[in-house]
């Protein structure tokens, strides 16, 4: 055991250098403070937006549309003493306004005849950039608002006493989901909203782990060998298998600290995208969860753990062996492409798909690759089905000792440092 936490030690050392802590601090702050902008820049398009009207009706029903925008989240500004479209226009350029409205003569004449009447509406765009784009005022917003209040009044009018909102909407709806025997008043898209938030880092977290993980180790051992290291390490009296571990062990432990600050600069990234409201499902909306039984408990949460360990194990050990094959670092990270093809496959279908609507086929290839089962048993551990989940951790833990196996063969041969494949090949003219 002391030899072998020797070898770990060393390999930690190994790969936790200034080159590699250097960019991950770089990265964590760069995303907090992008993020930290955008969310203070979010916040300000939340702000009413100043608009100019230049009103040539002039009329009772114009201004109480006016006062209508005034009320919906619009900041007013009325453009007096201007007798054309082009000194309106420089006026809002000068102001610094985006939004210029201009109600025509007749406009209150042609409404009270139930004829449409046409407004201009004139936006200064100043850039296409995200925040942008954000902060200019949206045509359809002005003209859901008028429309909306020309509706009402024509519903006031042909309906007296009643109310505009209960003949436009005259259903309410009255929803609940169920799940299993339990019934909770809420909607689908509440749920399936906070259930996203929770778990969306599940899979961004194995994915990197795995990633990180696996180009680690491969590249220590094609280093080794380029360098002709290995020969030496393999002269130290240590069981073969403790060497195998000691990489294997320290890449998932180095790769796991890199995956965690990534997902900590990450998550302060998109809690500025969207305004805060990212990850975390709300106290009314957890209550609801709770009800509906759509929470993790200490045996789901063993059971996702150990699924996520075993399919780290499980990329280690193959990555191990397709680093027997390499050269160099830079053959090492080209022999990994199969695996992280294998990787991003579960990765985007669990994004995008209901396992259990894909076509058979496709089931199949999902279930053959160890690295899907963390992925997909989290919908299966939330509605109770442990299946899937536990015939994945045997498989894993099958894949993952035949790998050692190959693995700890090839390690004590000579193949380790004999072994090489010649990805290109010499082209003689």
């Amino acid at each position: 055991m002391k030899k072998f936490m020797v070898l770990f030690k060393k390999e930690i050392k190994s790969l936790i250098t200034l080159q590699l802590i250097i960019p991950i601090v770089i990265m964590i702050v760069l995303f907090s403070l992008i993020g930290n902008i955008i969310g203070k820049e979010s916040k300000k398009a939340s702000e009413p937006k100043d608009i100019a009207v230049l009103d040539y009706d002039g009329t009772f029903l114009s201004k109480e549309i006016i006062n209508t925008l005034s009320l919906s989240n619009f900041k007013v500004h009325f453009l007096e003493n201007i007798n054309t479209k082009d000194e309106a226009i420089e006026k809002i350029k000068r102001e610094k306004i985006q939004t210029l409205i201009i109600f025509p003569s007749g406009f209150q004449e042609n409404i009270l005849r139930y004829i449409p009447s046409e407004i201009e509406i004139y936006n200064v765009m100043k850039g296409f950039s995200f925040i942008s784009i954000m902060q200019s005022v949206s045509t359809n917003a002005i003209l859901n608002s008028i429309n909306e209040s020309i509706s009402d009044r024509y519903i006031s009018e042909k309906f007296i006493g009643m109310n505009p909102q209960s003949i436009k909407k005259p259903i309410k709806i009255k929803s609940y989901v169920m799940v299993k025997d339990r019934i909770s008043e809420t909607t689908i898209e509440a749920i399936s909203n906070a259930i996203t938030s929770q778990n969306a880092f599940i899979p961004i977290i194995l994915m990197i782990v795995i990633i990180f993980s696996s180009q680690m180790i491969a590249s220590s051992i094609a280093q080794e060998k380029e360098n002709k290291t290995l020969e030496t390490l393999l002269t130290i009296p240590i069981n073969r298998t403790s060497i195998i571990f000691a990489k294997m062990l320290s890449s998932g432990v180095v790769a796991l600290i890199m995956s965690f600050v990534y997902i900590i600069g990450m998550r302060n990234y998109l809690s500025g995208v969207s305004f805060g409201a990212f990850g975390g499902a709300t106290q009314e909306i957890s209550k609801i969860l709770n009800e509906l039984g759509l929470t993790f408990n200490a045996t789901t949460y063993a059971l996702l753990g150990i699924s996520l360990f075993l399919a780290i194990l499980c990329a280690l050990s193959l990555s191990m062996i397709l680093a027997v094959y390499a050269d160099s670092v830079q053959s090492a990270q080209t022999l990994l492409t199969p695996l992280m093809v294998m990787v991003l496959i579960p990765y985007f279908l669990s994004l995008f798909f209901d396992f259990n609507s894909l076509p058979f086929l496709i089931k199949i290839i999902v279930f053959l690759i160890p690295f899907s089962y963390p992925f997909i048993s989290t919908s299966y551990l939330l509605f109770g089905n442990f299946f899937i989940p536990v015939i994945g951790i045997i498989y894993e833990v099958i894949f993952f000792l035949i790998c050692l196996f190959i693995a700890t063969k090839i390690f004590s041969s000579d193949k380790i440092l004999t072994t090489k494949l010649k990805l290109t090949r010499k082209i003689s003219f």
